[in-house]
């Protein structure tokens, strides 16, 4: 440990500056989702009782209501030192389950560490915003609502330094082969298993797999082939899958060549020196803002055909097209089911969801000379030094900061409208779920990923869903939502967790007033619906998006007022407390 990076970022300055600013992003988000309510004047001035004195600063009113904490501001009655984030956190939640507080402490702690190691290694927003979306994410800081973002139960301070986005290093996949008798594999039509992992490796790598796969008593011909993470091999697919391991039904191949780096999903692979080759979505079962980070059986292996059905209907819809918007498709899937946890009922969700792997299609291909594209949570990265990279989009792309707002939202909210409206359906449209696609800093068009977690459909009969495989339907069975219920996806997903933050910075750092901002995307409803107002009016009022108020699902109450950390049959529901002005409804502001 003498060369650790962690342990060489724990100073007492990156320390009082990472405490001090997850400090005032737990009283903000606390504030928004009501599980406090500090005393707060009209000139912003707040103040919290905190034994034995008080926690005083200063906060911003933001236009939905809720209050932006400044980290700089946060003193303590009596000039004593700040405390500790945990010390602040375990007072403010007094009075819940011990339990559960003990828990989020540790996840607390574990952001800490990374946020101090990125204060640590963090680069001016200049030097990379031109680099690969990869390379871009590894400097980002994580989820801008989950408080303890980087809480990653399960991973020790070395792989802490090893796994994570934030850490820069290159990560070494293993391979296995499977008999097809505990492996089951799906793929797009015209594509095959074996192909796929031949085009992932290349020649020499396929052949090298072929051979191990014979020297472990294999037929290579027919085999299975996957991707392992290292963390999960070590902690998961060893002890849990030894009698597979010795019975030779599981073959163990080794340590790829390629160098891959983790996307701002742990488990989402980028190889670092073939970008163009497919992703690759690996389980990593740590808990991480609420789930664990494993692959459900049922929708990795019914993503291929739901790939399909979103391909089929983006290439059928002219306005789909005209949009341009991309979808990235999961071609193929394996999974290799455990067979005692498979039988034991009421099993937790993440002993089903242990080994198995997913090829999406990379964002390269798609992307035409001059474009690049980013994740949506890089327009939301302000750097240390106070750099955006919204402001070096706005910077390169020669418009005026109202303008690039206006391309944004015109980028943006089309297609997910489009989808939503037409075809009943809706993304998680976050900043991890989708990218923008640039040109010199211009918004051009949307991509979405991520389809196995984070696809929905209405519960409500409408014709698109006709054509619907059925194994497409019994996957979505668990989010087949009504109509009022699937429209959260977008008002959450977008509104709330990218443009809350979006809309901030617009005001602080691109002089585009809030008010301007959120004008800009009622303008691109509108626009939409005038045009499609004869054809889809009824679905305007079935998926309302203008009502004048919408629930406030609360990211952080999930954890320490609803689940806990009871390991349930069944991946989280988040319920909402509350609700928040719809931006997007005509009253608003007015």
């Amino acid at each position: 440990m003498n060369d650790s990076p962690i342990l060489a970022a724990l100073t007492p300055s990156h320390w009082e500056r990472a405490n001090r600013e997850l400090i005032a992003k737990m009283l903000t988000e606390f504030w928004y989702e009501e599980i406090i309510a500090p005393a707060v004047d009209d000139g912003g001035s707040l103040r919290l009782e905190l034994p034995p004195g008080f926690l005083t600063g200063r906060a911003v009113r933001r236009e939905l209501g809720w209050w932006r904490v400044d980290p700089s501001s946060l003193a303590v009655s009596g000039d004593a030192a700040l405390p500790d984030a945990v010390d602040v956190f375990r007072h403010l939640l007094r009075d819940a389950d011990a339990a559960t507080v003990a828990g989020a402490i540790a996840e607390l702690s574990s952001t800490l560490l990374s946020d101090a190691l990125h204060l640590a290694t963090a680069r001016p927003t200049a030097e990379f915003v031109d680099q690969e979306p990869v390379l871009v994410e590894s400097q980002l800081t994580g989820h801008p609502w989950i408080v303890a973002s980087k809480g990653r139960v399960g991973f020790d301070v070395g792989d802490l330094e090893a796994y994570p986005p934030e850490a820069g290093q290159d990560v070494r996949l293993l391979w296995l082969a499977a008999d097809p008798s505990v492996a089951q594999v799906a793929t797009v039509p015209g594509l095959d298993h074996h192909t796929v992992v031949r085009e992932q490796v290349g020649p020499a790598g396929w052949d090298r797999l072929r051979a191990r796969a014979h020297l472990g008593g294999l037929d290579p011909g027919t085999c299975v082939y996957l991707p392992v993470h290292p963390w999960q091999w070590t902690h998961r697919i060893v002890p849990l899958h030894a009698a597979d391991l010795a019975r030779g039904s599981l073959v163990f191949l080794g340590e790829g060549p390629a160098r891959y780096r983790p996307q701002l999903a742990i488990r989402t692979m980028t190889d670092l020196d073939h970008p163009s080759r497919r992703y690759l979505k690996l389980p990593v079962s740590i808990l991480n803002t609420s789930v664990y980070r494993g692959l459900p059986r049922e929708r990795t292996l019914a993503a291929p055909a739901l790939t399909s059905w979103l391909a089929s209907v983006v290439d059928g819809d002219a306005f789909l097209r005209e949009t341009g918007v991309i979808l990235l498709g999961e071609v193929a899937g394996v999974s290799v089911a455990h067979p005692a946890y498979e039988a034991l009922p009421g099993v937790p969700y993440q002993y089903t969801e242990l080994l198995g792997a997913i090829w999406r299609e990379p964002v390269q291909p798609y992307l035409e000379p001059g474009e690049q594209a980013v994740s949506l949570a890089a327009l939301l990265h302000v750097d240390p030094q106070g750099g955006s990279f919204a402001a070096e989009l706005v910077a390169r792309s020669g418009l005026s900061a109202a303008e690039w707002v206006d391309r944004l939202h015109a980028a943006i909210l089309p297609p997910l409208l489009h989808v939503l409206y037409q075809y009943g359906a809706m993304f998680s449209p976050h900043g991890q779920n989708c990218m923008i696609v640039h040109r010199s800093g211009v918004p051009t068009r949307l991509v979405v990923k991520d389809f196995v977690d984070d696809l929905a459909i209405c519960s409500e009969r409408i014709p698109e869903h006709a054509e619907l495989p059925s194994s497409v339907r019994e996957a979505l069975a668990d989010v087949t939502l009504e109509a009022k219920t699937l429209r959260k996806y977008l008002q959450n997903g977008l509104l709330i967790c990218v443009y809350r933050y979006l809309a901030e910075i617009a005001a602080d750092r691109l002089g585009v007033p809030e008010t301007a901002f959120w004008s800009s995307a009622r303008d691109v409803l509108s626009s939409y619906q005038q045009r499609f107002r004869g054809e889809l009016g009824d679905r305007f009022a079935l998926f309302d998006l203008e009502s004048p108020t919408f629930p406030k699902l609360c990211l952080n109450r999930l954890r320490l007022f609803e689940r806990g950390y009871v390991d349930d049959a069944e991946r989280p529901v988040i319920s909402a407390v509350g609700t928040v002005a719809n931006p997007l409804a005509p009253t608003f502001q007015k």
